[in-house]
Parts: structure tokens; C-alpha cells; sequence
């Protein structure tokens, strides 16, 4: 049952917001950690401010969070477990940017069955029941959201800071595609909510960047595959992803061009 965790964790993803919203306006000090990513206390306090939360409303499940991996080490996978990311796009965070979020996904047997997602800077929140819907909440304001039909000219999100040049050789063979780089996992969100239709990544990522909003994205109607084609599973050892597709309509799987080209 994942249906309570939607009113459970409204408060809890908003109360992480605002916690790394007063660090962002106080200054936040960052360090480098050993993948050559920049940490800082928003991360660290909003982790443990989202981890508190789940061990009571959820104590039975397994909690596998970024900053404790980094901490602490990789923790041997589970069947069920949460996909913690307290603060995607955190180069973003520091530099002022708009682009990073908070990221809750919830895993059962490899498959994401429920994210929640919000932009700390606009407060908007982003989540998603597999099988049930997918919401969007502005402050009191609730509202469904679906994907779109794929349109003639589609627009492509891409990564603002980790754009590759297989990425953009990929972007081209889609005819009339419109870009937009998007930083954090808000990607999904943007075909979520039918602001855009397709985000193709090969640039490594972690399990924790992507769980979240993928189940938004798959709970809004839309699809992601890998490299094989497969649906996009979690729970590998080293919580790494590979090369992904995500899109929003799924009739349109045969009009994109491959990831595998």
C-alpha cells in the first residue's frame, strides 16, 4: 500500500525544502567527495531530516540514502527499500541556480511504485503512485497531471551541467526537436506534466538521481527504458545507472530513435 505515504510525506518533503532553503540564504560551504561531486550541509541535514521521517512511518523498510552511501558504504540491496536523494543538482544549489530538488522513491522488486519530488525554489512538489496517479501540488492546489502525445516538433530535455556529445548526436537524429537543458531530476517532471516529451541520458548516474521522478513519470502515463530496451530497473549492487530513454507517450516508442545507435 502506497497510497498513505502521499499525505505522510507532503509535510516531510516541504520541511526538507525549507531546511535547505535556510542554509542556501545563510551560505552553504561545500566539500568534494570521492566521485568528484560537491556535498554540502543541505544535503547532510536534509538526508537526515527525510531518513528520521521514514524509520517512523515505515520502520520496516530499508533506507539507502546518497550521503549515507558516501558516509558510510553501499548497503547490500533489499527487495523494498527508499531511494533517498535530499538534494539533486546541488551544483546547481551553490550556484545559484533554480535547478535541484528533493527526491523520495520508493522500490519493490526493482521497479519504482512511488516518488515524490519537489523544487525547493518555486515549492513545487512533483508525485507519482504507479497504478494510481500522478500529482502536482503548488502550495494548497492539487492537480493531476498526465503526459502528452508525443507533438510534430517534441521537446528534448536535456542535462544543463552533463551534456555529451552522444547525447546531442542522439537529439539530432529526432527531427524538429526542440532542446531544453533542465538540470536535477525535474526532467522527468517537465514530461510528467506535459511540458516536455523525451530525456535520453548516457552520462552515468545513481539509482537515488532517477528513482523518484521515474515513478512520477511512469505513474503520469510515461516509460523508461535501458540500453536493451528493457523497463528500467533498480537495485543493482553499486546503485549505478546505465544509459537510459525516458519519454512521455508510449505509442511514440517506435518513432524515437534508438540508444542503443
Amino acid at each position: 500500500m502506497t497510497r498513505p505515504f502521499l499525505d505522510t510525506l507532503l509535510p516531510v518533503i516541504r520541511d526538507a525544502a525549507t531546511l535547505i532553503e535556510q542554509i542556501r540564504e545563510t551560505g552553504a560551504a561545500s566539500r568534494t567527495k570521492a566521485d568528484r561531486s560537491p556535498v554540502t550541509e543541505a544535503d547532510e541535514r536534509a538526508e537526515a531530516l527525510i531518513v528520521a521521517a521514514l524509520k517512523r512511518i515505515d520502520p520496516e523498510t530499508q533506507i539507502v540514502g546518497e550521503e549515507a552511501c558516501e558516509a558510510d558504504g553501499k548497503p547490500a540491496v533489499a527487495e523494498r527499500f527508499w531511494l533517498i536523494d535530499p538534494l539533486d543538482g546541488t551544483r546547481s544549489f551553490l550556484d545559484g541556480g533554480a535547478d535541484y530538488s528533493v527526491n523520495i522513491g520508493l522500490i519493490d522488486k526493482g521497479a519504482p511504485v512511488f516518488g515524490m519530488v519537489m523544487a525547493p525554489r518555486t515549492g513545487t512538489i512533483w508525485a507519482g503512485i504507479v497504478g494510481d496517479g500522478a500529482w502536482r501540488f503548488d502550495g494548497d492546489e492539487k492537480t493531476a497531471i498526465r503526459c502528452r502525445v508525443l507533438p510534430a516538433r517534441p521537446v528534448v530535455v536535456t542535462s544543463r551541467s552533463h551534456n555529451d556529445d552522444r547525447t546531442m548526436a542522439y537529439v539530432a537524429r529526432i527531427p524538429g526537436a526542440d532542446v531544453k537543458p533542465s538540470g536535477s531530476s525535474l526532467k522527468f517532471c517537465m514530461i510528467a506534466e506535459g511540458e516536455a516529451d523525451v530525456y535520453p541520458r548516457f552520462g552515468p548516474t545513481s539509482e537515488w538521481d532517477t528513482a523518484a521522478a521515474h515513478a512520477v513519470l511512469l505513474a503520469a502515463g510515461g516509460a523508461m527504458v535501458d540500453v536493451a530496451g528493457a523497463p528500467f530497473r533498480y537495485g543493482k549492487a553499486d546503485y549505478l545507472n546505465g544509459p537510459f530513454l525516458a519519454w512521455g507517450d508510449p505509442a511514440a516508442y517506435a518513432a524515437l530513435p534508438s540508444i542503443t545507435g
